[in-house]
């Protein structure tokens, strides 16, 4: 599933949350989430990405690539905002490349307009560093590159000079893999690399995204 973070845009919310606690982030190894944990993710994504909410169901908390780890913020009990990442190789031009996949970035509805996104690409960054790659990558659309900007990913369009077409495969609720080709929207956070060292050439995921 592609990326769809949602801005830190000022809204009402801000004010009302202004006097309560700060949510507490964690980053969990997917192998530490226990079927509560699971649910509780869901729910968040559900709310977030209410035109992909049929995924979201029960204790199924991914809808593409399961993560490996889990950036997660919670305000007492509920979650209220969270990112999965996990280490994948892809093909970039015929180069073989370890990169760091982030999807499923949301900040709940709710706590929006908080300031809760930046922190969240703050710990983003730190799984990252964790998970040791050279790269993270996401796909994402327009009216969101600004946020991942100003958190310090790079659009490859800007890097490479021209339009970078991306190939990956998306699947249906009833488990039919469709074939999809995007030609914009791919962000690149530079972690053990520069963007110099990106190779030119059209992204092959050979699968699934986060």
């Amino acid at each position: 599933m592609s990326d769809a973070a949602q801005p830190d845009a000022a809204q009402p919310a801000a004010a009302s949350s202004a006097s309560s606690p700060a949510p507490v982030f964690s980053i969990v190894a997917e192998g530490d989430l226990t079927l509560d944990d699971h649910e509780a993710l869901a729910a968040v994504l559900a709310r977030t990405f209410v035109d992909y909410d049929h995924w979201y169901a029960g204790a199924r908390s991914w809808a593409g690539m399961q993560p490996e780890l889990r950036v997660v913020a919670r305000d007492g009990d509920e979650v209220v905002a969270h990112a999965g990442l996990r280490r994948q190789f892809i093909s970039v031009g015929g180069t073989d490349l370890l990169v760091t996949a982030v999807g499923m970035v949301a900040v709940s509805p709710r706590v929006q307009g908080t300031g809760l996104g930046g922190a969240l690409l703050r710990h983003v960054d730190v799984a990252l560093e964790r998970l040791g790659s050279r790269f993270g990558l996401l796909e994402t659309g327009e009216a969101v590159q600004g946020f991942y900007r100003r958190g310090g990913w790079l659009p490859l369009a800007g890097i490479t000079g021209q339009a970078v077409t991306g190939h990956y495969t998306a699947f249906s609720a009833d488990g039919a893999g469709v074939l999809v080709s995007q030609d914009d929207g791919w962000l690149l956070r530079e972690v053990g690399a520069t963007a110099a060292e990106w190779p030119a050439g059209v992204i092959r995921w050979n699968g699934q995204m986060v």
